[in-house]
């Protein structure tokens, strides 16, 4: 199931923010459910202009409008985005809008420790699917929360990239700022990969 207002009540109040990302900016898509904010999504660094066109058409059929994100979140995101270890509360992010599947890979992304990788097929065998490695490409490719949840840290069997929402490059820059290097090929060494 693709994120985005498809599985958005037409009433519900949303929210986005905007926040400074080196050169770009990162779009953070919220609501508040029961009192507190619950993160919808999370555009990644693009230009403003670009990130202001994607955030109104996937939330057009919804009110929307910009407001700051409250309890310090936007300054978590960026941390994420800057390659910090943070502590952060994932009872936060609308996971229910998400099929079964593609919840419970997005969780077994969440505890690829920071400074590792894992292979597609190993997270599909975390998920109790071993045969399920292209769905969890899917769901990954799909995975509304980037940053949040690390998808950055999933490469193909050989140490070689593999697909990501922001592009290759921007993969890379992200395991970097986690001290996760390439080599001259573009794949990760073996001793990034973790043994969980």
């Amino acid at each position: 199931m693709q994120s985005g207002c498809l599985s958005t009540n037409k009433n519900t109040r949303m929210y986005y923010q905007i926040l400074a990302a080196d050169k770009y900016y990162i779009g953070i898509v919220w609501q508040y459910a029961d009192g507190k904010p619950l993160i919808e999504k999370i555009f990644l660094p693009c230009p403003r202009s670009n990130l202001l066109t994607k955030i109104k058409k996937e939330y057009a059929a919804i009110n929307i409008t910009e407001r700051r994100i409250p309890n310090g979140l936007a300054k978590q995101i960026a941390g994420f985005y800057a390659g910090e270890k943070i502590n952060f509360d994932f009872s936060l992010l609308h996971l229910k809008k998400l099929s079964d599947f593609a919840a419970n890979v997005l969780k077994q992304t969440c505890k690829i420790p920071r400074g590792k990788v894992t292979t597609y097929s190993k997270l599909a065998a975390k998920t109790g699917r071993p045969l399920a490695a292209r769905a969890v490409g899917t769901a990954l490719a799909n995975n509304p929360f980037p940053l949040i949840i690390p998808c950055h840290r999933v490469v193909r069997a050989d140490g070689s990239l593999g697909g990501f929402g922001g592009g290759s490059k921007m993969k890379k820059e992200l395991l970097a700022k986690e001290e996760v290097t390439t080599d001259d090929r573009g794949c990760v060494s073996a001793k990034y990969f973790s043994d969980g």
